[in-house]
Protein backbone atom coordinates (compact mmCIF):
# COMPACT_ATOMS: atom_id res chain seq x y z
CA UNK A 1 0.00 0.00 0.00
CA UNK A 2 1.36 3.45 -1.29
CA UNK A 3 2.40 5.54 1.57
CA UNK A 4 -0.11 9.16 2.09
CA UNK A 5 1.20 12.46 1.29
CA UNK A 6 0.02 15.62 2.51
CA UNK A 7 -0.58 18.94 0.83
CA UNK A 8 -1.05 22.34 1.68
CA UNK A 9 -5.18 23.00 1.19
CA UNK A 10 -6.10 24.58 -1.95
CA UNK A 11 -5.59 28.80 -1.72
CA UNK A 12 -3.32 28.34 1.13
CA UNK A 13 0.96 28.29 0.58
CA UNK A 14 3.93 27.44 1.98
CA UNK A 15 6.75 30.33 2.18
CA UNK A 16 10.03 28.57 1.66
CA UNK A 17 13.35 29.91 3.57
CA UNK A 18 13.90 30.86 -0.27
CA UNK A 19 11.12 33.10 -0.02
CA UNK A 20 11.78 34.81 3.24
CA UNK A 21 13.76 37.42 2.22
CA UNK A 22 11.37 39.30 0.26
CA UNK A 23 8.84 38.84 3.02
CA UNK A 24 11.48 40.02 5.24
CA UNK A 25 11.91 42.76 3.42
CA UNK A 26 8.66 43.62 2.25
CA UNK A 27 7.20 43.66 6.09
CA UNK A 28 10.34 44.99 8.01
CA UNK A 29 10.31 48.36 5.75
CA UNK A 30 6.88 48.55 6.28
CA UNK A 31 7.21 47.92 10.02
CA UNK A 32 10.28 50.82 10.14
CA UNK A 33 8.57 53.40 8.16
CA UNK A 34 5.13 52.89 10.17
CA UNK A 35 7.26 53.10 13.63
CA UNK A 36 9.31 55.99 12.35
CA UNK A 37 5.29 57.77 12.07
CA UNK A 38 4.51 57.51 15.99
CA UNK A 39 2.64 54.02 14.89
CA UNK A 40 2.74 51.41 17.22
CA UNK A 41 2.43 47.64 16.53
CA UNK A 42 -0.96 45.42 17.34
CA UNK A 43 -1.70 41.72 16.58
CA UNK A 44 -5.38 40.99 16.91
CA UNK A 45 -6.66 37.03 17.26
CA UNK A 46 -6.64 34.88 13.78
CA UNK A 47 -10.13 33.97 14.95
CA UNK A 48 -12.88 36.79 16.00
CA UNK A 49 -16.82 36.97 16.78
CA UNK A 50 -18.56 36.76 13.52
CA UNK A 51 -20.85 39.76 14.56
CA UNK A 52 -17.92 42.47 14.79
CA UNK A 53 -17.58 41.80 10.61
CA UNK A 54 -21.64 41.52 9.89
CA UNK A 55 -21.93 44.42 11.70
CA UNK A 56 -18.94 46.89 10.91
CA UNK A 57 -17.74 44.98 7.41
CA UNK A 58 -21.94 44.25 6.35
CA UNK A 59 -24.12 41.93 5.46
CA UNK A 60 -24.63 43.21 1.65
CA UNK A 61 -20.83 42.57 1.55
CA UNK A 62 -18.86 39.88 -0.75
CA UNK A 63 -16.43 39.40 2.27
CA UNK A 64 -19.41 38.80 4.81
CA UNK A 65 -21.61 36.75 2.13
CA UNK A 66 -19.43 34.68 0.14
CA UNK A 67 -15.42 34.74 1.72
CA UNK A 68 -15.70 34.43 5.43
CA UNK A 69 -14.73 31.41 7.11
CA UNK A 70 -17.46 30.62 9.40
CA UNK A 71 -17.83 28.53 12.39
CA UNK A 72 -18.88 27.07 15.51
CA UNK A 73 -16.44 26.46 18.41
CA UNK A 74 -17.08 23.45 21.44
CA UNK A 75 -19.02 26.28 23.55
CA UNK A 76 -21.45 27.24 20.77
CA UNK A 77 -19.80 30.62 20.00
CA UNK A 78 -19.89 31.70 16.23
CA UNK A 79 -16.40 33.00 15.18
CA UNK A 80 -14.91 33.67 12.24
CA UNK A 81 -11.32 33.58 10.68
CA UNK A 82 -10.61 37.45 10.39
CA UNK A 83 -10.86 38.29 6.74
CA UNK A 84 -9.57 41.72 7.08
CA UNK A 85 -7.77 44.02 9.84
CA UNK A 86 -9.57 47.33 10.44
CA UNK A 87 -12.61 45.75 12.68
CA UNK A 88 -10.53 43.39 14.73
CA UNK A 89 -8.01 46.83 15.30
CA UNK A 90 -11.52 48.55 16.34
CA UNK A 91 -12.80 46.31 18.56
CA UNK A 92 -9.20 45.76 20.35
CA UNK A 93 -9.48 49.80 20.76
CA UNK A 94 -12.94 49.64 22.64
CA UNK A 95 -12.49 46.48 24.34
CA UNK A 96 -9.19 47.96 25.79
CA UNK A 97 -10.69 51.72 26.69
CA UNK A 98 -7.49 53.54 24.09
CA UNK A 99 -10.44 56.32 24.22
CA UNK A 100 -8.44 57.37 27.32
CA UNK A 101 -5.18 57.35 25.82
CA UNK A 102 -3.74 60.77 23.19
CA UNK A 103 -5.79 60.63 20.62
CA UNK A 104 -5.39 59.89 17.12
CA UNK A 105 -4.11 56.76 18.85
CA UNK A 106 -1.70 55.39 15.99
CA UNK A 107 -1.75 51.81 15.06
CA UNK A 108 -0.11 49.48 12.58
CA UNK A 109 -0.32 45.77 12.04
CA UNK A 110 0.89 42.51 9.59
CA UNK A 111 -1.38 39.77 9.98
CA UNK A 112 -2.35 36.68 8.01
CA UNK A 113 -6.12 37.30 7.22
CA UNK A 114 -8.55 34.58 5.61
CA UNK A 115 -11.28 34.86 2.57
CA UNK A 116 -12.95 31.77 0.74
CA UNK A 117 -12.66 32.45 -3.05
CA UNK A 118 -11.63 31.11 -6.00
CA UNK A 119 -7.61 30.67 -6.20
CA UNK A 120 -6.02 33.27 -8.66
CA UNK A 121 -2.10 34.86 -9.11
CA UNK A 122 -2.38 37.49 -6.18
CA UNK A 123 -5.43 36.17 -4.37
CA UNK A 124 -5.43 33.21 -1.95
CA UNK A 125 -7.36 32.58 0.67
CA UNK A 126 -5.00 32.77 3.49
CA UNK A 127 -2.49 36.43 3.06
CA UNK A 128 -0.76 38.39 4.71
CA UNK A 129 -1.57 42.12 5.32
CA UNK A 130 -0.15 44.77 6.65
CA UNK A 131 -1.50 48.43 7.08
CA UNK A 132 -2.25 51.46 9.67
CA UNK A 133 -4.94 52.56 11.41
CA UNK A 134 -5.51 56.23 12.99
CA UNK A 135 -8.01 56.75 15.62
CA UNK A 136 -9.51 59.78 17.12
CA UNK A 137 -8.80 62.45 14.54
CA UNK A 138 -11.25 63.56 11.99
CA UNK A 139 -9.07 66.20 9.95
CA UNK A 140 -8.21 65.53 6.47
CA UNK A 141 -4.57 66.12 6.60
CA UNK A 142 -4.56 62.58 8.60
CA UNK A 143 -6.05 61.22 5.56
CA UNK A 144 -3.26 62.45 3.42
CA UNK A 145 -0.85 61.64 6.38
CA UNK A 146 -1.43 58.10 5.86
CA UNK A 147 -1.93 58.17 2.01
CA UNK A 148 1.53 59.43 2.75
CA UNK A 149 3.08 56.82 4.38
CA UNK A 150 2.02 54.12 2.25
CA UNK A 151 2.66 56.06 -1.13
CA UNK A 152 6.36 56.87 1.17
CA UNK A 153 6.34 52.66 1.58
CA UNK A 154 6.23 52.04 -2.15
CA UNK A 155 9.32 54.31 -2.56
CA UNK A 156 11.28 53.07 -0.01
CA UNK A 157 10.91 49.20 -1.61
CA UNK A 158 11.64 50.52 -5.04
CA UNK A 159 8.48 49.90 -7.01
CA UNK A 160 8.07 52.65 -9.58
CA UNK A 161 4.80 53.72 -11.66
CA UNK A 162 2.33 52.52 -8.13
CA UNK A 163 -0.61 54.80 -8.98
CA UNK A 164 -3.06 56.59 -6.60
CA UNK A 165 -6.88 56.42 -7.28
CA UNK A 166 -9.25 58.59 -4.77
CA UNK A 167 -12.72 59.79 -4.18
CA UNK A 168 -14.79 60.72 -1.94
CA UNK A 169 -18.34 58.88 -0.77
CA UNK A 170 -19.91 61.50 1.16
CA UNK A 171 -21.35 60.77 4.78
CA UNK A 172 -24.93 59.67 6.39
CA UNK A 173 -26.00 63.34 5.59
CA UNK A 174 -25.47 63.55 1.83
CA UNK A 175 -24.87 59.17 0.85
CA UNK A 176 -28.72 58.73 0.75
CA UNK A 177 -29.36 61.18 -2.25
CA UNK A 178 -26.42 59.68 -3.52
CA UNK A 179 -27.89 56.52 -2.88
CA UNK A 180 -31.61 57.28 -4.51
CA UNK A 181 -29.51 58.37 -7.21
CA UNK A 182 -27.76 55.41 -7.99
CA UNK A 183 -31.23 53.23 -7.04
CA UNK A 184 -33.23 55.12 -9.76
CA UNK A 185 -30.13 54.76 -12.42
CA UNK A 186 -29.61 51.13 -11.92
CA UNK A 187 -33.38 50.67 -11.47
CA UNK A 188 -33.71 51.54 -15.00
CA UNK A 189 -30.54 49.25 -16.70
CA UNK A 190 -31.20 46.22 -14.35
CA UNK A 191 -32.03 43.67 -16.81
CA UNK A 192 -28.49 44.64 -17.88
CA UNK A 193 -27.09 43.62 -14.37
CA UNK A 194 -25.43 40.86 -13.46
CA UNK A 195 -27.71 38.58 -10.68
CA UNK A 196 -25.52 39.71 -7.71
CA UNK A 197 -25.50 43.26 -9.07
CA UNK A 198 -29.98 43.29 -8.92
CA UNK A 199 -29.57 41.51 -5.24
CA UNK A 200 -27.59 44.49 -4.41
CA UNK A 201 -29.61 46.59 -6.41
CA UNK A 202 -32.35 45.80 -3.31
CA UNK A 203 -30.37 45.99 0.01
CA UNK A 204 -27.45 49.02 -0.97
CA UNK A 205 -26.80 49.95 -4.18
CA UNK A 206 -23.25 51.13 -3.70
CA UNK A 207 -22.46 48.04 -3.81
CA UNK A 208 -23.06 47.87 -7.15
CA UNK A 209 -20.11 50.27 -8.14
CA UNK A 210 -17.39 47.66 -6.60
CA UNK A 211 -18.40 44.70 -8.98
CA UNK A 212 -15.63 43.31 -11.40
CA UNK A 213 -18.17 41.85 -13.75
CA UNK A 214 -17.27 43.56 -17.75
CA UNK A 215 -21.53 43.64 -17.98
CA UNK A 216 -21.73 45.85 -15.21
CA UNK A 217 -18.72 47.65 -15.53
CA UNK A 218 -19.87 49.74 -18.80
CA UNK A 219 -23.10 50.45 -16.89
CA UNK A 220 -21.18 51.78 -13.73
CA UNK A 221 -18.88 53.92 -15.79
CA UNK A 222 -22.34 56.43 -16.93
CA UNK A 223 -23.48 55.89 -13.48
CA UNK A 224 -24.42 59.05 -11.31
CA UNK A 225 -21.06 60.41 -9.78
CA UNK A 226 -20.44 60.89 -5.72
CA UNK A 227 -18.30 63.59 -5.72
CA UNK A 228 -21.98 65.75 -7.54
CA UNK A 229 -24.04 64.53 -4.07
CA UNK A 230 -21.27 65.58 -1.18
CA UNK A 231 -22.48 67.95 1.10
CA UNK A 232 -20.79 71.30 2.25
CA UNK A 233 -19.25 69.73 4.88
CA UNK A 234 -17.88 66.35 2.74
CA UNK A 235 -16.90 68.63 -0.06
CA UNK A 236 -14.99 70.65 2.33
CA UNK A 237 -13.34 67.94 3.94
CA UNK A 238 -12.14 66.44 0.62
CA UNK A 239 -11.09 69.19 -1.12
CA UNK A 240 -8.29 69.47 1.84
CA UNK A 241 -7.60 66.55 1.44
CA UNK A 242 -6.67 66.66 -2.18
CA UNK A 243 -4.21 70.28 -1.34
CA UNK A 244 -2.21 68.15 1.63
CA UNK A 245 -1.76 65.56 -1.77
CA UNK A 246 -0.98 68.16 -3.68
CA UNK A 247 1.22 70.19 -1.31
CA UNK A 248 3.68 66.84 -1.05
CA UNK A 249 3.47 66.57 -4.88
CA UNK A 250 1.78 63.14 -4.61
CA UNK A 251 0.29 62.48 -7.93
CA UNK A 252 -3.46 61.26 -7.72
CA UNK A 253 -6.67 60.29 -10.18
CA UNK A 254 -9.94 60.85 -9.23
CA UNK A 255 -12.63 57.86 -9.42
CA UNK A 256 -15.99 58.44 -9.47
CA UNK A 257 -16.65 55.01 -9.06
CA UNK A 258 -14.27 54.14 -6.52
CA UNK A 259 -15.73 52.80 -3.30
CA UNK A 260 -14.09 49.77 -1.76
CA UNK A 261 -15.38 46.63 -0.91
CA UNK A 262 -16.74 47.40 3.05
CA UNK A 263 -19.70 49.24 4.26
CA UNK A 264 -18.05 50.89 7.22
CA UNK A 265 -15.89 53.79 4.82
CA UNK A 266 -17.25 57.34 4.68
CA UNK A 267 -16.04 60.20 2.90
CA UNK A 268 -12.12 59.60 1.93
CA UNK A 269 -11.36 56.08 0.33
CA UNK A 270 -8.44 55.50 -1.94
CA UNK A 271 -6.45 52.42 -3.37
CA UNK A 272 -2.72 51.82 -5.15
CA UNK A 273 -2.33 50.11 -8.46
CA UNK A 274 0.50 48.58 -9.17
CA UNK A 275 1.62 47.76 -13.38
CA UNK A 276 0.51 44.17 -13.83
CA UNK A 277 -2.76 43.51 -15.38
CA UNK A 278 -5.90 42.42 -14.65
CA UNK A 279 -8.04 42.64 -11.58
CA UNK A 280 -5.37 41.81 -8.92
CA UNK A 281 -3.34 44.87 -9.49
CA UNK A 282 -4.72 46.17 -7.28
CA UNK A 283 -2.40 46.50 -4.11
CA UNK A 284 -4.36 47.85 -1.39
CA UNK A 285 -6.15 51.08 -0.27
CA UNK A 286 -8.14 52.31 2.71
CA UNK A 287 -10.29 55.43 3.80
CA UNK A 288 -11.85 56.86 6.30
CA UNK A 289 -14.76 55.00 8.49
CA UNK A 290 -15.49 57.38 11.16
CA UNK A 291 -19.11 55.78 12.18
CA UNK A 292 -17.45 52.19 13.12
CA UNK A 293 -16.60 52.73 16.52
CA UNK A 294 -19.68 53.66 17.46
CA UNK A 295 -21.46 50.76 15.31
CA UNK A 296 -19.74 48.79 17.25
CA UNK A 297 -20.29 49.86 20.58
CA UNK A 298 -17.88 52.84 21.06
CA UNK A 299 -18.18 56.24 21.87
CA UNK A 300 -18.14 58.64 18.31
CA UNK A 301 -15.27 58.35 17.12
CA UNK A 302 -13.35 59.36 13.74
CA UNK A 303 -10.68 56.97 12.01
CA UNK A 304 -9.16 56.02 9.33
CA UNK A 305 -6.48 53.87 7.87
CA UNK A 306 -5.25 51.35 5.15
CA UNK A 307 -4.54 47.43 4.48
CA UNK A 308 -1.64 46.39 1.67
CA UNK A 309 -1.27 42.86 0.70
CA UNK A 310 1.96 41.90 0.58
CA UNK A 311 1.99 38.81 -1.59
CA UNK A 312 0.48 41.06 -4.36
CA UNK A 313 3.23 43.61 -3.73
CA UNK A 314 5.49 40.66 -3.59
CA UNK A 315 4.58 39.98 -7.31
CA UNK A 316 4.91 43.64 -8.34
CA UNK A 317 7.73 43.33 -7.20
CA UNK A 318 8.89 40.73 -8.82
CA UNK A 319 7.30 41.71 -12.12
CA UNK A 320 9.37 45.15 -11.81
CA UNK A 321 12.64 43.03 -11.61
CA UNK A 322 13.21 44.28 -7.99
CA UNK A 323 14.18 40.44 -6.51
CA UNK A 324 15.23 41.41 -3.23
CA UNK A 325 17.22 38.37 -1.68
CA UNK A 326 17.86 38.99 1.99
CA UNK A 327 20.25 36.23 2.76
CA UNK A 328 21.79 35.44 6.02
CA UNK A 329 24.93 37.27 6.56
CA UNK A 330 27.34 34.78 7.89
CA UNK A 331 30.14 36.30 8.67
CA UNK A 332 32.52 33.57 9.17
CA UNK A 333 32.63 29.72 8.33
CA UNK A 334 34.59 27.16 11.02
CA UNK A 335 36.54 24.68 9.69
CA UNK A 336 36.98 21.82 11.79
CA UNK A 337 39.51 18.62 11.07
CA UNK A 338 39.22 15.48 13.55
CA UNK A 339 36.82 15.08 16.91
CA UNK A 340 39.03 17.18 19.28
CA UNK A 341 38.83 20.00 16.59
CA UNK A 342 34.97 19.77 16.54
CA UNK A 343 34.44 20.33 20.01
CA UNK A 344 36.97 23.32 19.74
CA UNK A 345 34.99 24.41 16.80
CA UNK A 346 31.15 24.06 18.63
CA UNK A 347 32.17 25.85 21.38
CA UNK A 348 33.62 28.98 19.04
CA UNK A 349 30.41 28.46 17.25
CA UNK A 350 28.38 28.86 20.04
CA UNK A 351 30.89 31.75 21.70
CA UNK A 352 30.30 33.80 18.50
CA UNK A 353 26.35 33.45 18.03
CA UNK A 354 25.98 34.48 21.79
CA UNK A 355 28.35 37.56 21.20
CA UNK A 356 26.40 38.46 18.43
CA UNK A 357 28.63 37.40 15.54
CA UNK A 358 26.72 35.01 12.39
CA UNK A 359 28.95 32.35 12.38
CA UNK A 360 27.94 28.16 10.48
CA UNK A 361 30.10 25.38 10.72
CA UNK A 362 29.89 21.72 10.14
CA UNK A 363 30.12 20.11 13.18
CA UNK A 364 29.57 16.09 11.93
CA UNK A 365 32.29 14.70 9.43
CA UNK A 366 33.42 16.47 6.38
CA UNK A 367 36.61 16.84 4.16
CA UNK A 368 38.31 20.21 4.18
CA UNK A 369 37.81 20.59 0.52
CA UNK A 370 33.97 20.16 0.85
CA UNK A 371 33.98 22.14 4.21
CA UNK A 372 35.57 25.32 1.94
CA UNK A 373 33.20 24.90 -1.28
CA UNK A 374 30.17 25.34 1.47
CA UNK A 375 31.56 28.31 3.29
CA UNK A 376 32.50 30.10 -0.52
CA UNK A 377 28.79 29.11 -1.91
CA UNK A 378 27.49 30.65 1.23
CA UNK A 379 29.49 33.91 0.91
CA UNK A 380 31.17 33.69 3.98
CA UNK A 381 34.12 36.28 4.05
CA UNK A 382 36.55 34.55 6.21
CA UNK A 383 36.87 30.79 7.64
CA UNK A 384 38.17 29.85 10.55
CA UNK A 385 40.30 26.42 10.56
CA UNK A 386 40.29 24.42 13.54
CA UNK A 387 42.69 21.07 13.10
CA UNK A 388 44.66 19.01 15.72
CA UNK A 389 47.56 21.22 16.07
CA UNK A 390 45.72 23.90 16.28
CA UNK A 391 43.78 22.59 19.31
CA UNK A 392 46.90 21.72 20.96
CA UNK A 393 48.42 25.56 20.58
CA UNK A 394 44.85 26.98 21.12
CA UNK A 395 44.76 28.72 18.05
CA UNK A 396 42.78 29.01 15.07
CA UNK A 397 43.91 30.17 11.69
CA UNK A 398 41.59 32.97 10.24
CA UNK A 399 41.48 33.11 6.52
CA UNK A 400 40.26 35.60 4.69
CA UNK A 401 37.85 33.92 1.37
CA UNK A 402 38.60 36.75 -0.74
CA UNK A 403 42.71 37.36 -0.96
CA UNK A 404 43.18 33.87 0.62
CA UNK A 405 45.51 35.53 2.99
CA UNK A 406 46.01 33.51 6.72
CA UNK A 407 46.93 34.69 9.85
CA UNK A 408 47.15 32.47 13.29
CA UNK A 409 45.22 33.81 16.29
CA UNK A 410 44.91 32.48 19.83
CA UNK A 411 41.14 30.80 19.95
CA UNK A 412 40.35 32.85 22.84
CA UNK A 413 41.20 36.12 20.70
CA UNK A 414 39.23 34.96 17.52
CA UNK A 415 35.77 36.35 18.68
CA UNK A 416 37.02 39.69 19.79
CA UNK A 417 39.07 40.12 16.71
CA UNK A 418 35.66 39.03 14.77
CA UNK A 419 33.99 42.00 16.45
CA UNK A 420 36.65 44.48 15.84
CA UNK A 421 36.69 43.88 11.95
CA UNK A 422 33.37 43.77 11.06
CA UNK A 423 32.79 47.32 13.53
CA UNK A 424 35.43 48.71 11.66
CA UNK A 425 32.79 47.64 8.21
CA UNK A 426 30.17 49.86 9.95
CA UNK A 427 32.27 52.91 10.05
Amino acid sequence: MAKKTFQNPRGTYDILPIQFGLYDYVVNNFKNLSQQAGYLQIETPTIEPVEIFTRGVGEDTDIVEKEMYIFNDRSGNKLALKPEGTAPVVRAYIQHGMSSQIQPVKLFYASSMFRYGRPQTGRQRQFNSIGVEAIGEGSPNIDAHIIALANRFFHKIGLQNVSLQINSIGDETCRPKFKEALKNYFKSNHKLLCQDCRRRLKHNPLRILDCKEKRCQTIIERSPQTLDYLCKNCNSHFRKVLEYLDEMEITYELNSTLVRGLDYYTRTVFEFYGLREGAQSSLGGGGRYDGLIELMGGQSTPGVGFGLGVERIILELESQNLNIVNKPKIKAYVISLGESARLAAFRLIEDSLENGISVEGVIGKGSISAQFAKADKIGAPYAIIIGQKEVFDQTCILRDMVSGAQEIIPITKIVSELQKRFSKEKH
